[in-house]
């Protein structure tokens, strides 16, 4: 889940719904070393490119940008817009086949054609909120056309508060899809099942000669056992993924990353240390991406990068250590929650991206920002 949630550098793209002047990224002890062959890395500089939104994700084949945000009935809906923060619209709107109710967590088939997401099934006990992105309850995994105009249910997990899914994620080659989902609710007052159990699901995504997309040899991917697992990016070449767990330490708040081979099953640990680690990703020059609450002694989340081997972390943002400095205070100086950068979302130079930042934990209050790295020779 979105368990958290639940920039001084030259060619800065100003966008429509951009908000105010870039911001600095803190500078920090660890940062400054390039992440890749472009030579760009920490310092950060910041914009605001979609307010009140989040799980942001680039399809470049199609120029646009998938997120969720609320819509005027109140329930988080899938938006489409494009890099320039022109042409906003609701995904699935007149559509009889897609769920009206709430939608998120949308992902872009690499080809462009489909696009993945969760949606909260139209009848179950209780209200909407659970079924808030992220959060996964009473909630299926779903594919669309990319216009939103026909939409195919691909799982239907039980309706009780113990089944949710979230976080589809599509392999590069787009063969695979992948998805989590919960196998029994949380418990707030113990650790070791504060946001429940769920399990990592890989399936093949095949498209029959009339178009209709379906799923095939689903199997559970995740260490076996009752723990926290959530699923996280692929590798270049498919054959691997990243993900979250806390099945060697069972307690939520010290979640570590793990990469899984998918041809041998063999999990290897990348993150170090008692902190709390979620969203990882790889960028598109090889190294990993993810959120850690290391080095903040004020909580808060921050991205840091590391190679793919768990060598060489280092800070790449610095909202939570020093308000003043990071630009916390353009969040209202508070702890904020740096989440998911997606392969996608980086621009075709790696000289900048997309990635969520969530302002408030307990109602998902996010930001979707557009950042930019310092480059050697900028």
């Amino acid at each position: 889940m979105c368990a958290l949630r639940a920039f001084a550098v030259l060619s800065i793209v100003l966008c429509s719904s951009c908000a105010g002047p870039p911001r600095q990224g803190g500078a920090h002890p660890e940062t400054g070393k390039p992440l890749g062959h472009s030579g760009c890395g920490p310092p950060i500089t910041y914009q605001v490119f979609q307010k009140d939104a989040f799980g942001v994700d680039w399809s470049k084949t199609d120029d646009l940008i998938a997120f969720n945000a609320k819509a005027s009935d109140g329930l988080f809906h899938i938006f489409t817009v494009k890099p320039d923060g022109t042409n906003r619209q609701q995904l699935g709107v007149g559509s009889p086949s897609f769920p009206q109710r709430t939608t998120g967590t949308p992902v872009w088939s690499p080809s462009g054609r489909f696009i993945a997401f969760v949606a909260e099934k139209s009848d179950h006990p209780g209200n909407s909120v659970g079924a808030t992105p992220g959060w996964g309850s009473y909630s299926d995994l779903w594919v669309a056309t990319a216009d939103g105009s026909r939409a195919w249910q691909l799982t239907d997990v039980p309706a009780d508060k113990d089944h949710g899914a979230i976080i589809p994620e599509f392999s590069p080659d787009g063969r695979l899809l992948e998805w989590t989902e919960r196998t029994a609710a949380g418990k707030p007052l113990n650790p070791d099942r504060f946001a429940g159990f769920w399990v990592i699901k890989v399936a093949g995504f095949d498209i029959a000669p009339d178009g209709t997309p379906a799923l095939s040899n689903i199997r559970t991917v995740s260490p076996p056992g009752d723990a926290f697992n959530e699923s996280g990016g692929f590798s270049a070449d498919s054959s691997s993924l990243l993900f979250t767990s806390d099945f060697e330490i069972h307690n939520f708040w010290k979640n570590q990353i793990y990469r899984l081979d998918l041809r041998s099953g063999r999990s290897t640990r990348l993150t170090k240390g008692d902190g709390y680690n979620e969203h990882p990703r790889y960028t598109p020059e090889g190294q990993v991406l993810w959120m850690t609450s290391a080095g903040n002694p004020y909580r808060g989340t921050d991205w840091w990068t590391m190679n793919a081997d768990g060598s060489n972390p280092q800070r790449l943002s610095d909202f939570n250590s020093d308000a003043q400095i990071s630009g916390a205070r353009g969040f209202g100086n508070q702890q904020v929650y740096a989440t998911v950068v997606q392969t996608v979302d980086w621009g075709p130079d790696n000289r900048y991206f997309y990635g969520d930042v969530e302002t408030n934990l307990l109602n998902s209050d996010s930001v979707i920002l557009r950042v930019s790295l310092h480059c050697q020779g900028s």
